[in-house]
């Protein structure tokens, strides 16, 4: 039970008076079906939060070299218009977060 409850093996060595933590370890620890099926999802949840994570990372190194290709193969005008636009597009950001203050 203690072994269920992730106490230290050291731990349960001392309370059972063995020499040597082997002992404890390979004859007294013995989980039941519950306990596998319990770890086995933590480590399924685990593994796929990583790669959740391991995904969006990719997905934004994608947008990012898009997005540098796109500047790169731009003419000045180009650049300047798109500039321009987004220029104004924070402007009307900010006059309707203006409207919306009290």
């Amino acid at each position: 039970m203690l072994f269920e409850m992730n106490e230290n093996p050291k731990a349960i060595q001392q309370l059972l008076g063995h020499r040597d933590v082997k002992t404890t370890i390979t004859v007294y620890n013995s989980v039941d079906n519950e306990y596998i099926r319990n770890t086995t999802e933590k480590l399924n949840e685990k593994i796929k939060q990583e790669k959740l994570y391991e995904d969006g990372r990719r997905r934004q190194e994608e947008l990012e070299n898009k997005k540098n290709d796109l500047l790169l193969s731009m003419t000045d005008e180009e650049y300047d218009d798109l500039l321009e636009q987004l220029l104004e597009e924070r402007k009307e950001r900010k006059k309707k977060e203006k409207d919306f203050e009290m």
